[in-house]
């Protein structure tokens, strides 16, 4: 009896030794456990995406008023000045159409002096043919030399005084009258009655009616690359209700100006009989891009003075869990719109990349992922 009671004192400090150890390792862990979590709650706190593949579409949205396609000035001869004025503005002109008249008299003087000079001149022509028929009856031979070449001399300055003369009246002709070069529109009307001629500015201004109307966009560059000459596009007018017509790229021009880097002239011609110069119309350009581009949130690019990165996701794992850490990786940016980009190098396929942190990030920070 003695010798059990003996054995139970002896075994209870062991059990008890293990049972302490064991409270004392339980809460090591514990705290271990609990001073982790508290330090994963100071971490910086991200949300992550993962790399996709697809195609990254760019689509431009612009407006403009449109105008004519073709506008010439017309004008009247310098020092003359204006008679009538025939058209008024939005007038539809055929060809031919006489637009402003025109009076000059210091031109109608030079007309009526030069035919004066010219009436002289045959009145002298029937005082030689008297002398050369008085030298033939004479039969005086160096007479009628004489008087023959005068003749003839007279006749030659008459025959280039009428070719003056007709000149002269084509010029005036011309000039009097200034007339439409082809069927169009009277676009804007400067002449006035009294005035000289084109002082500074087109006495008319035209638009050609079978040339159509132009609409002019500055459009990005990496969307004008997508495009061809002649190539169709629709274009929208709000105001018939948004109705959508047929247009025609004319030209493609890569601006040249600091204001307009990076953006392109696009004219597209307009060929519909409802057009109105100076109407809104709208155009809607897609850019599509390959299938198999790696696509990432535009968020998660990050430039500095080394280069365009992101920052991807590396997992450790560990004895008390994994963790998350901040790993730097240059990338190429091929294309971007606001939301996406499109890289060409620098990651792979499904890699996690961190869009947004609580807090800056260094290459080799640990990180609490929200999301992933």
């Amino acid at each position: 009896m003695e010798l059990q009671t003996n054995d139970v004192s002896f075994v209870n400090p062991k059990r008890w030794l293990r049972l302490i150890t064991g409270l004392l390792i339980a809460f090591l862990v514990i705290c271990t456990l609990l001073s982790n979590t508290l330090y994963a709650l100071t971490l910086p706190k991200v949300t992550t995406q993962v790399v996709n593949q697809g195609p990254l579409n760019q689509t431009f949205k612009g407006s403009n008023s449109i105008k004519p396609a073709e506008v010439r000035d017309v004008t009247g001869q310098a020092g003359w000045n204006v008679k009538k004025v025939l058209v008024r503005v939005g007038d539809v002109v055929q060809q031919g159409q006489p637009l402003v008249q025109y009076s000059n008299d210091e031109a109608e003087q030079q007309l009526v002096l030069e035919q004066a000079a010219l009436d002289k001149l045959q009145l002298s022509v029937e005082k030689l043919e008297y002398v050369y028929i008085e030298s033939e009856r004479n039969e005086d031979k160096g007479a009628i030399l004489t008087a023959k070449a005068a003749l003839e001399s007279s006749k030659i300055d008459i025959s280039l005084q009428q070719k003056n003369i007709l000149d002269l009246q084509a010029k005036l002709s011309s000039h009097k009258i200034m007339k439409a070069p082809f069927d169009g529109i009277v676009a804007a009307v400067n002449a006035k009655e009294g005035l000289s001629a084109g002082v500074g500015v087109p006495d008319i201004r035209l638009s050609n009616m079978q040339s159509g109307f132009q609409l002019e966009l500055q459009i990005p560059t990496e969307i004008a690359e997508s495009l061809t000459i002649d190539e169709v596009m629709d274009v929208h007018l709000p105001r018939q209700n948004n109705r959508v017509i047929q247009g025609k790229a004319a030209s493609l021009v890569q601006a040249d100006s600091a204001a307009e880097l990076g953006t392109s002239r696009l004219t597209v011609l307009l060929q519909d009989p409802s057009l109105v110069s100076g109407e809104r119309a709208e155009v809607t350009l897609t850019k599509k891009g390959k299938a198999d581009t790696l696509l990432i949130s535009s968020a998660a690019i990050r430039k500095d003075q080394t280069g365009t990165f992101v920052y991807t996701i590396e997992e450790r794992k560990g004895p008390l869990g994994n963790a998350f850490y901040a790993t730097r990786r240059t990338v190429t940016v091929d294309s971007s719109n606001e939301h996406v980009a499109a890289l060409s190098e620098g990651l792979f396929n499904q890699m996690s990349v961190i869009v947004e942190s609580s807090e800056p990030l260094l290459e080799g920070s640990r990180v609490r992922v929200l999301t992933k």
